[in-house]
């Protein structure tokens, strides 16, 4: 049995976030007699981000699974990828040197708009959020007192001195309270640029205009080294 099967054999009543699904009603399949099953039951399993729909379709044995790409949006997606120069023989200078090209790119494409930069480890959440609360100036007025409030709202200095800047990280190591502070500011559109791990894809629907991904490869440790990464959120 695989590990696929003993999770999702084993869920009863069950909802699960860490995985981004929703399962309304389960039972335990592989023991389960079909005769027994109600007639009336209904599974409903819901994802953003889970990338084998089909394996789960033939688990619970439904024979089909609908999948709604992003031709099914109201307002269409534009796509764009920048070339940031030659990697080199040292790759983790070229991924610390990304950081540079972060500016240009929402100075071009947020138009102003509230704008998330993902990143691939905690650390380069607030490294760049600090680079930009520096660095950078946003394209359109922002609401001191609106992020003064957001900013006394922590005791984290280095996410208050970026909030006071429009600017703000987010990531798994944060407080729960200094991530929900986060996450209203950024709904309200106080912020223009949030910087985040794929941590802020899971369950966290926010408004943003312009989407970046920096860099597609991550550092897996000393024995994988660097991995493709996968962005399917």
């Amino acid at each position: 049995m695989s590990n696929f099967d003993e999770f999702l054999g084993e869920v009863v009543h069950q909802t699960s976030i860490n995985s981004s699904f929703l399962v309304h009603y389960a039972t335990s399949f592989k023991q389960a007699q079909p005769n027994a099953l109600v007639s009336n039951m209904r599974i409903v399993a819901v994802s953003a981000t889970l990338p084998n729909l089909g394996q789960l379709a033939s688990f619970v044995e439904s024979g089909e699974a609908y999948v709604f790409d992003d031709s099914y949006r109201p307002v269409p997606l534009s796509i764009f990828v920048q070339a940031c120069g030659h990697i080199g023989k040292n790759r983790y200078l070229f991924d610390k040197s990304l950081d540079q090209h972060v500016p240009s790119i929402l100075k071009r494409f947020s138009s102003g708009r509230p704008a998330i930069v993902f990143c691939h480890s905690k650390k380069e959440t607030e490294t760049l959020a600090s680079e930009l609360s520096k660095s950078y100036t946003a394209l359109t007025k922002l609401n001191d007192s609106v992020l003064r409030k957001f900013a006394g709202q922590t005791n984290t200095a280095s996410l208050q001195m970026c909030l006071l800047r429009g600017i703000a990280y987010h990531h798994a190591g944060l407080d729960a309270s200094d991530r929900r502070t986060v996450e209203e500011a950024f709904i309200s559109g106080a912020l223009f640029c949030l910087c985040a791990t794929s941590t802020l894809a899971m369950g966290v629907n926010l408004p943003a205009f312009l989407v970046v991904i920096k860099g597609t490869s991550a550092y897996r440790g000393a024995g994988n080294g660097h991995q493709e990464s996968r962005w399917e959120h």
